[in-house]
């Protein structure tokens, strides 16, 4: 049976982190922990050794764009330092629209410089011009992270050959099984976007990645051996591209 795995993941959110990466390595958890600033993921690969099941992603999530400027060097000189970028994204919903040519510039800047990276990628209302940035810079490792655009731009990013990481909160609503159903399990992961889910009415923690894959095998009525077996396949397909 594969190892259970964390598509994303907030480890520097928590304030007991400390705690918690230990905690996920003695679970032989995969988890992918991304950060929302150069500057947080450089801070955390000095504070973290990188282990088997233990990554930290370079990202710079796109609702920071309002207050926090994207440093460009501090990105270079950290990329070499992970093969993962995240979370990185386009988010043009009403509180972050204003500002969205600079997300579309910082955007292009980190695809072009991340095309040999595995990227978690953040989509808001916006499905059209991230997909023609990742199209024109060849990203071609890419991890959707909790989808919520409509059929015809999910159909466009399975031809592009784009993975889908889902949570228990988009387990849970009825739009999020609505998508979910519709993509193919062979490009499935799974993600807990802990703390910001819940399962079973609770907050995330790192103990409860079981109780996510459950709740998909439930949804797709598939067994859970299989289904934990599968997204372990994807993931390894993922990584070695």
């Amino acid at each position: 049976m594969g190892k259970l795995i964390d598509m994303h993941f907030h480890l520097d959110f928590y304030p007991n982190h400390s705690q918690i990466y230990h905690g996920i390595n003695e679970f032989c958890q995969h988890t992918l922990c991304v950060t929302n600033q150069p500057e947080i993921f450089e801070a955390c690969m000095d504070m973290y050794s990188v282990t088997k099941y233990v990554q930290f992603g370079l990202g710079y999530n796109p609702q920071c764009v309002n207050d926090v400027s994207f440093n460009k060097s501090t990105f270079l000189k950290n990329l070499k330092r992970t093969k993962y970028v995240g979370e990185v994204g386009l988010d043009f919903s009403p509180k972050y629209y204003k500002n969205k040519d600079k997300q579309i510039e910082i955007f292009d800047f980190i695809c072009k410089n991340s095309t040999d990276k595995i990227m978690s990628v953040h989509c808001r209302k916006a499905e059209k011009i991230l997909h023609e940035i990742l199209n024109n810079n060849a990203n071609s490792r890419v991890v959707l992270h909790w989808y919520s655009g409509d059929e015809v731009w999910l159909k466009k990013f399975l031809l592009f050959g784009t993975y889908f990481s889902i949570n228990a909160n988009m387990i849970n609503s009825d739009k999020g099984r609505k998508i979910i159903e519709r993509i193919p399990i062979e490009r499935l992961l799974i993600e807990s976007d802990g703390p910001f889910t819940k399962v079973d009415g609770k907050k995330y923690t790192y103990d409860k990645l079981s109780k996510v894959y459950v709740c998909l095998s439930d949804l797709l009525k598939i067994n859970s051996d299989r289904v934990r077996d599968q997204i372990s396949q994807n993931f390894i397909r993922l990584v070695e591209g």
